[in-house]
């Protein structure tokens, strides 16, 4: 046990170094790049971002979950998985090559048709570090994953910010994409030092479909409806509308979904290893659903409350309009990796198939919502976003209470006090920023942010909360043994 709680905590640090500084980096390069382009920019690659992410799960068809999760894994599970990737994405690749047009004409934007054919071979890109990814993932190592992905991301921004000072508009943002992925291909086919056989046993590939077609299936539905708001505003509405709803969407999901994620990919590994032991299982998860709660939740109060500051700082006075998109969608974030949380967990059990009908009945529930709020508005749709999002929440808790006794109730009395600390700190915060006569954004923002934490970290203190301890402890763990 001690063995998977050292491999689970350097994991952990290295995962999270790897999404820390890849998603920081490439929210730096968004950030200038927003200051320098127009938000139909944004609009415009918004709209492909269902085709791009529908069609990477199809090319993975849950393969790389389902190599990670397998106890036993051969070489010839791994050619065999590589060269099926890549002849998927060779497929599709044509296939979108061939129907840009039609999404072009869906979205009435003559200029998707050359941007989806250049777009699109991140497909056949991706293809070729799917696997060399799932294996190093699957042997927990993380530091190299990080050693490979924080050059490319560097080098990719490097290109794409002189591109958007040279002209070349939403180009600029396409270059960000393809040039990241060719150089993570690259390195990892230079770090990984694994190479495929040439060979291709269907019979292997069967089993690995058993468990990652459910994944891969319910990963496509997941693809389509986290893309639906960008799909029914590109279809309905302006083009900047997609543009201010992207970045405001991406300032939410670059804390909770890189956090979250570094966390899940590790956790996905680790606890695979122990399913069955639900004591363990019960006691890890309720330590890092604390401590996410204990980070996010305070970040994204204080950032709604200060989110007009916030905007003109960050991305110049052209995105205010943004605002309370990003305002709405913070409960999505603080309620994101808590969702990500409880659907691990009926993965780690091996329960693909219950998962995949999680999926299909949240998103039914969402297809009605999207429809009858059509009618009223981009407000309507963003206010049930953030409804659906305590739905599914109450819908996932549930599973987990099943699987490892540690379901809503449980979950709910170990986040309150974090949650109503965070709510009374807000309020000060509001009140601070409404006496404040000062215009500069940079004032604003440190006085409220100073205020905020500062009297957040010292309640904690004072009232001993339980994620406070536990960070405290491991930091001075960690430097008594350094």
């Amino acid at each position: 046990m001690s063995t998977i709680k050292n491999q689970a905590i350097s994991g952990v640090f290295w995962s999270l170094l790897q999404n820390v500084g890849g998603k920081g980096i490439t929210f730096l390069v968004t950030l200038l790049l927003a200051r320098l382009l127009t938000p139909s920019a944004f609009g415009l690659i918004g709209m492909l971002a269902v085709v791009i992410q529908l069609s990477q799960v199809m090319v993975n068809a849950g393969f790389s979950q389902a190599l990670i999760q397998r106890k036993e894994v051969s070489n010839e599970d791994y050619s065999s998985v590589f060269f099926l990737n890549l002849m998927v994405s060779i497929f599709l690749y044509t296939l979108l090559f061939f129907g840009a047009p039609y999404i072009a004409d869906f979205y009435h934007q003559p200029q998707l048709i050359d941007l989806t054919r250049v777009l699109t071979l991140i497909f056949v890109i991706n293809a070729f570090s799917f696997v060399q990814e799932a294996k190093l993932t699957r042997e927990l190592k993380f530091k190299k994953l990080m050693m490979i992905n924080l050059p490319s991301t560097i080098a990719g921004g490097v290109i794409s910010i002189i591109m958007a000072f040279m002209g070349f508009g939403v180009w600029s943002i396409v270059a960000l994409q393809i040039s990241t992925r060719i150089l993570y291909a690259l390195q990892i086919w230079l770090y990984a030092r694994w190479r495929p056989q040439l060979l291709m046993q269907w019979d292997r590939l069967k089993e690995l479909f058993s468990f990652g077609g459910k994944i891969m299936l319910s990963s496509m539905i997941q693809a389509v409806y986290q893309n639906i708001y960008l799909i029914v505003l590109g279809r309905y509405f302006a083009v900047t509308s997609v543009g201010y709803y992207q970045n405001a969407n991406n300032l939410v999901q670059t804390p909770s979904a890189t956090i979250s994620g570094a966390i899940s990919k590790v956790s996905f590994s680790v606890f695979s290893s122990i399913q069955d032991d639900n004591e363990g299982l019960r006691s890890g998860y309720k330590k890092i659903v604390q401590q996410l709660m204990f980070w996010l939740c305070p970040a994204f109060v204080f950032a709604a409350i200060l989110a007009e500051p916030l905007f003109e700082f960050l991305f110049t006075a052209k995105w205010l309009p943004a605002v309370p998109y990003f305002q709405v969608l913070c409960v999505v974030g603080i309620l994101f990796p808590l969702n990500a949380f409880n659907l691990n967990m009926v993965n780690v059990k091996g329960r693909s198939d219950l998962y995949l009908k999680l999926e299909i009945i949240k998103k039914l529930i969402i297809t009605v919502g999207v429809i009858i709020c059509i009618p009223f508005g981009i407000k309507a749709l963003l206010y049930f976003q953030a409804f659906n999002s305590v739905l599914s929440y109450i819908i996932n808790s549930f599973y987990s209470g099943r699987f490892i006794s540690y379901g809503l109730f449980s979950q709910l009395k170990d986040i309150t006090p974090i949650v109503l600390l965070t709510i009374s700190t807000g309020f000060l915060i509001f009140l601070v920023n409404q006496f404040l006569t000062v215009d500069s954004n940079v004032i604003r923002l440190t006085i409220g942010l100073f205020t905020g934490y500062s009297t957040y970290w010292i309640a904690a203190y004072l009232t001993k909360l339980a994620p406070f301890l536990d960070f405290t402890n491991l930091v001075r763990n960690r430097l008594v043994k350094s």
